[in-house]
C-alpha cells in the first residue's frame, strides 16, 4: 500500500518514497552524465565494438548492492525531499529510465569501453560498467525497500 511506502521509519532511515526519489535522481545524474560524455566521444569518433563478452559481472567486486557490507552516505544533491509524493518520483524514474536507455541507444555498436567517467566512491568506470552500476545501485535498495516492508 502507498503509505507503507511514504510513512516514515524510525531511526532517520528513508521511506520507500525516498528511496525510489534517490533511485531517480541518481540515474538522472548519470543519464545527464552518459549524454555529455557520448556526444563529446561519437564527435571525437568512437570506435565501433569488436568484443563481444558479456559485462554484466564487470562490477562484482565492488559490493555495490549490500548495504550491509558497504554503507555509503548520498551526496546532499542526491539526497530525497522530506516527504515526497509517490506518483510524482515513481513517474520521475520511469522518466529517467527512458532518458538512459535513449542516450544509451545512441552509442549502440560502440566501443563503451573506452569511455570512462569517474564515481565518487568507486573511482573510474566504464560506459558499460555506469549501465551495470545503475541495476546494482537498484539492487542495493531493493533490498532496503524489502526490510523497510518487512518491518510494516
Amino acid at each position: 500500500p502507498a503509505g507503507d511506502l511514504t510513512r516514515p521509519p524510525a531511526g532517520g532511515r528513508w521511506s520507500g518514497a525516498q528511496i525510489i526519489e534517490h533511485l531517480g535522481k541518481a540515474e538522472g545524474s548519470i543519464a545527464k552524465l552518459m549524454e555529455g560524455t557520448f556526444s563529446k566521444a561519437l564527435a571525437d569518433g568512437l570506435a565501433p565494438e569488436t568484443e563481444s563478452s558479456s559485462v554484466l559481472d564487470s562490477l562484482a567486486n565492488l559490493s555495490i548492492q549490500d548495504a550491509a557490507i558497504r554503507p555509503l552516505a548520498a551526496p546532499d544533491r542526491l539526497r530525497p525531499s522530506e516527504q515526497p509524493e509517490l506518483s510524482g518520483v515513481w513517474e520521475s524514474l520511469q522518466a529517467v529510465r527512458l532518458r538512459t536507455l535513449r542516450a544509451y541507444a545512441t552509442v549502440d555498436g560502440r566501443a563503451l569501453d573506452r569511455i570512462s567517467a569517474p564515481h565518487p566512491y568507486f573511482g573510474p568506470l566504464n560506459s558499460y560498467e555506469w549501465f551495470v552500476f545503475i541495476g546494482k545501485h537498484e539492487e542495493r535498495h531493493i533490498g532496503q525497500l524489502r526490510g523497510l516492508l518487512s518491518e510494516r
